[in-house]
């Protein structure tokens, strides 16, 4: 029974790992379609910038003059014909890579999309290797205590003739058959 139970973790585990490096791909958002009018550019980057400004809040979310500002330079560049990718680069540029919402997955960046994953996968090994310590050592102190009740390992001990610890090593034996 043992064996099976290791060969469905491994499985488990195995497949668990090839979900995790092989599909965030599958979950990423799907690229904006490439709109020319200005508006549409307008209100698709002030909802994905985020405010160099005002941190953790995107542009459209920034209460402060400097966001009323920024939003206004997105409408010019957006009205002077500048497409989506030529403000975000600038944007960029300008205030570093912190104002996209997600990080590039390129280079140091790459550990922001990997490590949750590495972390989850630890963490679960972590509680594989103690659920099965914590087990074997629970079966071994119960060995443990039948056999020094029962006076060794070979059951033979001065006092075996009490008729006392002869009924407790024969329940400990029917419990564990």
């Amino acid at each position: 029974m043992s064996g099976r139970l290791e060969l469905g973790c491994a499985a488990f585990f195995t497949a668990l790992a090839i979900f995790v490096f092989a599909a965030p791909g599958a979950f990423a958002a799907p690229a904006p379609p490439v709109a020319s009018d200005p508006d549409v550019v307008y209100t698709d980057l002030v909802n994905s910038i985020m405010s160099p400004v005002c941190p953790g809040k995107i542009l459209q979310a920034c209460p402060s003059a400097e966001g009323v500002q920024l939003r206004e330079l997105v409408r010019r560049k957006a009205d002077a014909g500048e497409s989506r990718e030529q403000i975000v680069r600038y944007f960029v540029e300008v205030y570093g890579p912190e104002v996209m919402p997600t990080p590039p997955a390129e280079g140091f960046y790459l550990t922001a999309w990997g490590l949750p994953f590495a972390g989850l996968l630890a963490g679960l090994g972590v509680v594989f290797v103690l659920v099965r310590a914590w087990s074997a050592s629970a079966a071994q102190k119960r060995e443990e205590e039948i056999s020094t009740v029962a006076g060794g390992p070979g059951g033979a001990s001065p006092g075996a003739d009490d008729p006392l610890k002869e009924r407790l090593r024969r329940e400990f034996e029917e419990f564990d058959g």
